[in-house]
């Protein structure tokens, strides 16, 4: 209260003060500029000038107020450069679905510094130009893209990926995939690409080391699975059989298949593989390991082709395949290749009535059987030489309903 006295006396002080300075005095001033001339008296000019000053400095900090970030204004003009750029960004991304790779990079590129996320603006960039064969701009976005956001290397790295694979760079790919793998080794779509890489690059090595992985993460169906086995089966057979030809020891060889086959579990599920793989023990003279094979497959499942490649063995307990055969015979009486089978294994066994029987109930059911052919022989060499051609001649007109017709003598 003292103190509001002694400010109220001081200003009445001053106050007085000015005032007879005033009247004593007004001053005059005077200021002609461009034809134009102003008069007034030096008090007056006094209080326009601290008037003045008063207006400039309340003028600065309202305007610097308003502008500061956080205010009311700054919030507003940045809301409106914020949503142009989401615009452009949406309208960016709607060009790169379309297909417009050109206008779709210029969008995503010009908005990304204004939005709050510009990781998506970028790799979308990235991808447009990549379609554009743009390769090098892609890959400088996609580093500016980490640089801003390096948190988010996994994102961007598979996104590298896909543009690597897009642009048929396997390699480069695998590399960026593999590293991928490391970080996540159940991201579904990372295994995928690994499969796809692995594919072009026809490493079935590694593929068949990932088939156990992608098994049990369930990223292939039974029918793609039995897919992916299939060609890496034939293309480790073709290097197997190229092998073979350089010299290489055939015992070897059928132990890589052995333990292919068995690492490869829906191979079985296909009849074609199974047939190959038994021709593929023969072709490799291990007719043991084939006859065991072929046995425990048709005991399981019944094929008319591997019954054939079973009547084709040698150096086979013969009388133990028979005794298989004529198990399966009470199973599927009307099997040709199964009767013949059964022929060729009891003429094995020097069981030339047995034999016989099995040929001519192959013949009854099919007259175009093999089996016309073996019974001739059989008969020849027991001297019914009169049977014996009538069969060959019999046989030969069941050939000949494929040759082409011609004049005969």
């Amino acid at each position: 209260m003292r103190k509001f006295f002694l400010i109220m006396i001081l200003f009445l002080i001053l106050g007085g003060t000015l005032g007879l300075l005033m009247r004593q005095d007004s001053g005059y001033i005077l200021i002609a500029f461009a034809g134009v001339t102003i008069e007034t008296s030096f008090w007056v000019f006094l209080l326009f000038i601290i008037t003045l000053l008063i207006v400039l400095d309340w003028s600065k900090r309202i305007l610097f107020a308003t502008l500061r970030p956080g205010s009311s204004l700054a919030k507003l003009t940045g809301n409106i450069s914020q949503k142009r750029a989401s615009r452009n960004t949406i309208k960016g991304l709607l060009e790169l679905v379309g297909g417009n790779w050109l206008k779709a990079e210029k969008l995503l590129t010009k908005s990304a510094d204004k939005v709050p996320y510009p990781l998506i603006n970028y790799i979308g960039a990235a991808y447009a130009a990549s379609e554009q064969d743009e390769h090098s701009r892609s890959k400088t976005l996609l580093q500016t893209a980490h640089q801003l956001t390096p948190e988010a290397d996994f994102a961007i790295s598979f996104a590298q990926s896909q543009i690597q694979m897009r642009q048929k760079h396997y390699e480069s790919a695998l590399a960026t995939l593999l590293r991928l793998n490391k970080v996540k080794p159940k991201h579904r779509q990372v295994l995928k690409m690994l499969v796809q890489a692995y594919t072009h690059l026809k490493d079935w090595d590694a593929l068949l080391a990932l088939t156990p992985k992608l098994k049990k993460e369930g990223i292939l169906d039974d029918a793609n699975m039995l897919e992916l086995e299939k060609k890496a089966f034939l293309a480790l057979l073709e290097n197997m059989q190229y092998r073979s030809k350089l010299g290489s020891a055939p015992e070897e060889l059928i132990r890589e298949m052995e333990y292919l086959w068995h690492k490869l579990s829906e191979l079985d599920k296909d009849e074609n593989m199974r047939v190959l793989y038994a021709r593929s023990l023969i072709r490799f003279n291990n007719n043991q390991k084939a006859e065991e094979f072929i046995r425990q497959s048709l005991n399981h499942e019944w094929s008319e082709t591997l019954i054939f490649e079973y009547g084709h063995l040698d150096n086979i307990n013969a009388k133990r395949a028979l005794q298989a055969a004529e198990s399966w015979l009470k199973k599927y009486p009307e099997s040709t290749n199964l009767l013949l089978v059964c022929g060729r294994l009891s003429q094995q066994q020097k069981l030339w009535g047995k034999s016989k029987e099995y040929y001519q109930s192959a013949i009854d059911l099919d007259p175009s059987s093999e089996a016309l052919g073996e019974l001739g022989r059989l008969l020849n060499a027991l001297g019914d030489t009169e049977h014996s051609q009538q069969l060959m001649l019999t046989s030969l007109n069941h050939s000949s309903r494929n040759l082409k017709a011609l004049p005969l003598p």
